[in-house]
């Protein structure tokens, strides 16, 4: 398994408010992409968030927790997510959309609220997201990425990570396929690269990227 991230701050906002973060141990990859909202804070809660899961996810494995199945990931998860709510809105504010994703043992488990998304990267090109956003232009969960990049009710985030409302994650579960090719993405990705200009950061990841308003953050994970 190997993997790649960056994130690029957009012009809308003076600080970047996205982050990623990814570990292989040998087992099992543990991917976890953020992307903070405008409020104040947010950027700093979705670098938490962050760190916290990792470690968190990484402790109790190492006490004995599984996650073998997708069954045991969700009910981890869960336990993470509401162990780590009250203790970050103590000390923090923001809100964030955010995406986890742990493949182990021939499976995906993914768990997120907001628009961050989770996609295969196709032959010969095109990238097919997975994961429905959580947004007002979505609410019937019908609509395609490229459908909802077009429509600018896609920004009214229905669902995510805040202090008002303990953590309720939509799961997808599927198989991990050695020589799958795994995107873990921000909006800033889906919505405001056209899908050449993904594929093409996808092969060159250290091409320039000016040209965007809002954080563009990614994980590429080839199994």
């Amino acid at each position: 398994m190997r993997y790649e991230t960056r994130s690029v701050k957009g012009r809308a906002l003076e600080a970047n408010h996205d982050c990623a973060g990814a570990v292989f141990d040998g087992t099992r990859g543990l991917f976890i992409i953020v992307d903070g909202t405008s409020r104040p804070g947010s950027g700093q809660l979705a670098n938490s968030f962050v760190q916290g899961v990792i470690g968190t996810y990484q402790s109790r494995i190492a006490l004995g927790a599984d996650d073998t199945n997708h069954i045991a990931v969700e009910q981890l998860l869960k336990s993470v997510l509401i162990d780590l709510h009250g203790p970050l809105f103590a000390e923090q504010t923001g809100t964030t959309s955010y995406l986890i994703g742990v493949a182990s043992q021939g499976q995906l488990t993914i768990a997120y609220e907001g628009d961050c998304s989770c996609g295969v990267a196709a032959t010969p090109g095109g990238i097919d997201w997975f994961t429905p956003p959580h947004c007002k232009a979505n609410w019937k969960r019908d609509r395609s990425h490229r459908e909802l990049a077009l429509d600018p009710a896609r920004n009214r985030i229905t669902r995510g990570f805040r202090a008002n409302r303990s953590p309720d994650p939509d799961f997808v579960f599927r198989s991990a396929v050695a020589g799958e090719r795994l995107v873990f993405a921000t909006d800033g990705f889906w919505a405001e690269l056209t899908e050449a200009r993904q594929v093409e950061v996808l092969e060159s990841p250290g091409s320039d990227i000016t040209d965007v308003d809002d954080d563009v953050t990614w994980i590429d994970v080839r199994l």
